[in-house]
């Protein structure tokens, strides 16, 4: 199983990108991204589209764009797939590569 997945509702069915290997630089521009949802004075709409920048660059070749994300999540699947993003990044989500003994 990859590390990060993302379901989207597209056209033709449910679709899931995968990402297999999480960079330090990813790791690295998530605290940057923190910081600046936390010094600057962001609406809420610029937060949501920051992180969904974010998220949508985690996926390798430009696959997936952070347009695809907001219109292939339902509104009240962002918040929590944001999150869950966000935790297999910093390593609080263990994915099932990491179970296995």
């Amino acid at each position: 199983m990859a590390k990060l997945e993302i379901t989207l509702h597209e056209k033709d069915g449910d679709v899931t990108y995968k990402q297999n290997h999480i960079t330090g630089q990813k790791f690295l521009d998530f605290w940057e991204l923190q910081e600046k949802i936390e010094k600057d004075n962001l609406t809420n709409v610029e937060i949501i589209t920051l992180r969904v920048e974010f998220i949508a660059g985690l996926f390798p070749n430009d696959k997936l764009t952070a347009e695809q994300v907001l219109r292939g999540l339902d509104p009240w699947e962002l918040n929590n797939t944001i999150q869950r993003l966000d935790s297999v990044i910093l390593g609080n989500e263990e994915s099932d590569e990491k179970k296995e003994p």
